[in-house]
């Protein structure tokens, strides 16, 4: 499955779930609404996303219900396993912004705080557009839109940082990632089309970084990082305030 649209399917599972309002159909997580809007973001076919929403309820990651008011409508919600697996996602970009900004509510991530968890996924199920900042960077979405391109990426990349180059091959990498070994040359190769890497440098790992995929990375994470501010903010101040929303997905314009 395509890492964006795994993704993407995850945190709108949970934030239909913490936003479901009965009497508005927009809130309801039914297979057709987290559908349309994860087409509407060009992350993936309505074919694609039947399948990833199979695959979500064959591991456990989602049940389906019927709608406490229209028993014809099924609604996806979390089960625990995912909660935990979101939760731990999102603290990941949330101890870097508290140490880079101390004081601004980034504790959280201390105490797992599950209630802040779900007001974060609340404000960011209003906010697509913070949220989605990563699908404006072409270099990386080039590996976020192929079936484990982004893992990929990332540990490569984590390879080069660690000076453990030698010990990567195409075939650990495949195997450590559930995916062909055809499958993550031709994604490399591809990548190497586009400037982004060079394949088979000085007889040790298979494939390395350059700088322009380096500098791309920094500003995705930057671009990321800035939109996951900006949403927690708003999630912290609305649970201050205690401020009433409308819970409807935001509309995205692409």
């Amino acid at each position: 499955m395509a890492d964006a649209a795994v993704i993407c399917l995850r945190g709108l599972i949970v934030g239909f779930h913490v936003s479901y309002k009965p009497a508005d159909r927009g809130t309801w997580a039914t297979p057709s609404n987290l559908r349309d809007l994860i087409v509407r973001l060009k992350l993936a076919s309505p074919r694609r996303v039947d399948n990833m929403i199979a695959r979500f309820l064959q591991a456990k990651y989602a049940e389906a219900r019927p709608s406490p008011t229209d028993r014809r409508s099924r609604l996806l919600t979390p089960t625990t396993r995912l909660l935990t697996h979101d939760r731990e996602h999102l603290a990941a970009y949330h101890r870097f912004l508290l140490k880079l900004i101390p004081g601004c509510g980034y504790e959280w991530v201390l105490s797992e705080n599950d209630a802040v968890h779900m007001n974060i996924r609340r404000a960011a199920f209003r906010r697509l557009t913070q949220a989605m900042t990563f699908r404006h960077h072409p270099p990386m979405m080039m590996f976020l839109a192929r079936d484990a391109g982004y893992l990929a990426f990332l540990l490569l990349a984590q390879a080069q940082i660690t000076g453990r180059e030698r010990d990567l091959s195409f075939t650990e990498m495949s195997a450590d990632l559930g995916v062909s070994r055809t499958h993550i040359r031709n994604l490399f190769r591809e990548a190497e089309a586009a400037g982004y890497v060079r394949l088979n440098i000085r007889g040790t790992c298979p494939v390395e970084i350059t700088p322009s995929l380096w500098a791309s990375y920094e500003r995705f994470l930057a671009d990321v990082q800035v939109g996951q501010h900006v949403i927690a903010q708003v999630a912290f101040a609305i649970d201050s305030q205690k401020v009433e929303q409308d819970a409807s997905p935001q509309v995205v314009q692409t």
